[in-house]
């Protein structure tokens, strides 16, 4: 049995907390009021050395330690340069936000290209005429296998146009067929050339002489004048010139050259 604490006992467990409390409570109040006096040299400071050598392997890790200095300040020097950059990206970046726009005329794209080589070409003279030195003669080529160029004038000129040469070289086949005719017209001016962009239309006056063989050997001549009003086609496959024979009227005969004080090119051109 464990027998219970005394009240003497408990009263000696209390003195002496009490004085221990008061022990640190009265240390605490020394160093408080001893906080501003120079503290006082130890006994064996006058044997303390002022200098210590280092052993080397000290001085080793002291030399690998030095270096972290400089990589510090390499990369503050980075830090630095990186923040300077991005002000400077930053400011351009605001500046350009209030500068007006710059348009840039860049070269024309592929597409725009093709579209301007196929579309509507310029009216010139050199071209017309080309082009009727090229349309015309197909639709009086006849010889004593028929009309053989004919087919050639398809999508050149206007359908009206086609089936009128057509119809009247079939009407003079047999005739043809059985003197072995040939039959060839050959132009030689193109004037009076009046041209409307705005219509993208032009009409000329053309001038030029029928021939006709007859059994291979008599040839005769005839005068012959035709006035023409074409229209612009842009190039393609079916029609590789820049033109479109859209009206057809000719003359051959004593009777043609009296056509060339009278004609009206600019009636042509009216809607």
């Amino acid at each position: 049995m464990t027998s219970q604490p005394t009240e003497a006992h408990l009263i000696s467990s209390g003195a002496r907390a009490d004085a221990s409390h008061r022990l640190q409570a009265a240390a605490f109040w020394r160093r408080w009021r001893g906080r501003s006096r120079p503290l006082a040299a130890p006994s064996g400071a006058a044997q303390v050395p002022r200098e210590v050598e280092l052993p080397p392997a000290a001085w080793r890790h002291y030399r690998q330690f030095s270096w972290v200095i400089h990589e510090q300040r390499l990369l503050w020097l980075v830090l630095g340069f990186l923040l300077a950059s991005c002000a400077t990206v930053w400011s351009v970046a605001w500046r350009l936000q209030r500068k007006p726009p710059i348009v840039v005329r860049a070269t024309a794209s592929l597409k725009e290209s093709a579209l301007a080589f196929y579309g509507t070409p310029e009216i010139s003279y050199d071209q017309i005429a080309f082009f009727l030195h090229g349309c015309l003669p197909l639709l009086y080529g006849a010889d004593e296998a028929g009309h053989r160029l004919l087919p050639l004038a398809q999508g050149l000129v206007a359908p009206e146009i086609y089936t009128e040469a057509e119809h009247r070289l079939a009407q003079s086949g047999p005739t043809v067929s059985a003197n072995r005719v040939t039959q060839s017209l050959t132009l030689t001016g193109v004037g009076d050339v009046v041209a409307d962009p705005r219509s993208r239309r032009a009409a000329a006056y053309v001038r030029g002489y029928l021939t006709i063989t007859v059994r291979h050997s008599e040839a005769e001549f005839f005068p012959w004048r035709g006035q023409v009003l074409l229209e612009v086609n842009p190039v393609g496959r079916l029609n590789p010139w820049p033109f479109y024979l859209l009206r057809f009227e000719d003359r051959t005969g004593p009777q043609a050259p009296e056509w060339d004080l009278s004609h009206d090119n600019r009636q042509w051109l009216k809607p």
